[in-house]
This record gives structure tokens, C-alpha cells and sequence, in this order.
């Protein structure tokens, strides 16, 4: 397994070394590999949330483009209408 050199600060080692006192963890290692597979799935669900907003942006330009749109004036009559 490949290893890397890190340097933390005053805080995230203590933080890292109360994690592997609760037992949770057998060492300083295990706490890195956890809080790096959890930014990883972030990430991940972040990219994937990204790709469907760019999808709802693409499905409402096209229905601009097809007409498929109403106009309004003000808040209150998109209010009126949506309470409708």
C-alpha cells in the first residue's frame, strides 16, 4: 500500500487521535483512509447533483425554446398561479 507523508495541524491531530481513542479506529491511518472515502462520496454526490441541475437547465431551455413557458409580471401572479 503506498504511503504519504502529512502534516496537520495542533487540532486535526488531536482530532485524529481521539477518533482512534474511541475504539472506532485501530490507528492514525484507518482515521485518514475514512475521512478520505468520505470526502471522495462527497464528491461524488456533488458531481452527480451538479450533472442533474445541468439537465433540469437543459430540459427548461429547451422548453423556452419550444414555447412551453409562461411570462410573468410580478411574484405575486407566479404566486397566484402556483396556489392555484
Amino acid at each position: 500500500m503506498p504511503t504519504q507523508n502529512v502534516n496537520l495541524t495542533d487540532t486535526l491531530d488531536r482530532f485524529v487521535k481521539q477518533q482512534v481513542e474511541t475504539g472506532l479506529f485501530n490507528n492514525a491511518s484507518e482515521v485518514h483512509r475514512a475521512a478520505l472515502a468520505r470526502m471522495a462520496r462527497d464528491e461524488e454526490e456533488r458531481c452527480l447533483r451538479l450533472e442533474k441541475l445541468r439537465q433540469d437547465i437543459a430540459a427548461g431551455d429547451a422548453d423556452i425554446e419550444a414555447g412551453r413557458m409562461r411570462e410573468y409580471r410580478s411574484a405575486d401572479s407566479l404566486f397566484d398561479t402556483i396556489t392555484a
